[in-house]
């Protein structure tokens, strides 16, 4: 493996693990006590951390290091996705009748 693909490989398992603890990436720098310019740097695989900067993500993360190189996409990005997707649509949607539920509750009149 090349060292542009560890970088790759290391960007898409921090990607993949922040969006799963629904993290934003600025969220994740601040977590990790670096700079949302360097996360992004990591993130599109142009910069490699230090082992110390690699400590700080993983406990950012609840994950060990060795998961963050892993080769094996411990979730594909896109069915993640698709099911974030999913899920935010199905929230919207369940919001969306509670809110109006809650507008006709209040506006009826009391039946008492």
């Amino acid at each position: 493996m090349t060292e542009k693909e560890i970088r790759v490989n290391l960007a898409r398992n921090i990607k993949t693990f922040r969006a799963i603890r629904g993290f934003s990436q600025a969220e994740l720098a601040e977590k990790s006590d670096i700079s949302v310019a360097f996360m992004s740097q990591i993130e599109c695989a142009n910069k490699f951390p230090s082992p110390a900067v690699l400590a700080q993500i993983s406990n950012a993360l609840d994950v060990k290091v060795s998961e963050l190189f892993s080769e094996k996409e411990n979730v594909k990005s896109d069915n993640f996705k698709f099911m974030l997707d999913a899920m935010r649509s199905v929230l919207n949607g369940q919001m969306k009748s509670f809110e109006k539920f809650c507008e006709q509750f209040s506006n009826a009149e009391p039946t008492y």
